[in-house]
């Protein structure tokens, strides 16, 4: 993998084998809200699509503070030249995100999501390792982590293939029972956590109330 000098400070595009990732600036957020928008892209957590453009606003924002205070944050995947050649597509369709944004426990958190017509396709490990490597230049102090709902095994073979380590694994209603409703509901999901190094206490039970 190849990284590139990008605007903003601390930010870098990145290039894969097939893929280009940029750094996600406002000129993305329509294509990136129609990923996220997308029902099909949030089989496994219905609840977590972005019903407006505010939301996916939202993700930029935190995006750009991740920039600005761990050097990493999110990226949007396209295709490369050669690639969308090799299957008859245009280079500039965004068919991704891929990212490791700062957490307020000082973690670091790897995500990916990518529209139905590229899975299967190995994009969404290649991105991730890409973006794993950019932490590992930009931000090596900082953990980084993964939550996973294990009813998505697909994104578990991601992960293990990435070389994470199964952190915890379970539902934490339990530790929390005077949630209540939807906060209630996403506590009792059950689900895996990764990560790059061994975590404390402290940092898992903050990854855990995240949900």
């Amino acid at each position: 993998m190849t990284r590139a000098a990008s605007r903003g400070r601390g930010a870098v595009a990145l290039r894969t084998e097939r893929l280009r990732l940029t750094p996600l600036v406002e000129a993305d957020l329509d294509a990136v809200h129609a990923i996220y928008g997308d029902p099909g892209t949030w089989l496994h957590l219905p609840d977590g699509r972005h019903r407006d453009l505010a939301t996916t606003a939202a993700m930029l924002e935190r995006s750009m503070v991740s920039w600005r205070t761990a050097g990493v944050g999110s990226w949007v995947v396209r295709r490369s030249e050669a690639e969308a050649r090799r299957i008859g597509t245009s280079p500039d369709e965004v068919i991704g995100t891929a990212a490791a944004t700062a957490l307020d426990s000082g973690l670091l958190n790897l995500g990916y999501r990518f529209v139905p017509s590229a899975w299967g396709s190995g994009y969404a490990s290649e991105a991730a390792a890409a973006v794993l490597d950019a932490a590992g230049s930009s931000a090596p102090d900082r953990a980084v982590t993964a939550r996973v709902l294990i009813g998505n095994p697909a994104s578990i073979r991601v992960l293990d293939r990435l070389g994470l380590v199964l952190r915890w694994s379970g539902g934490d209603a339990e530790l929390d029972p005077t949630a209540s409703g939807d906060a209630q509901g996403m506590q009792a999901l059950a689900r895996r956590i990764y990560a790059d190094r061994p975590l404390d206490d402290e940092q898992l039970r903050a990854l855990i109330a995240l949900g």
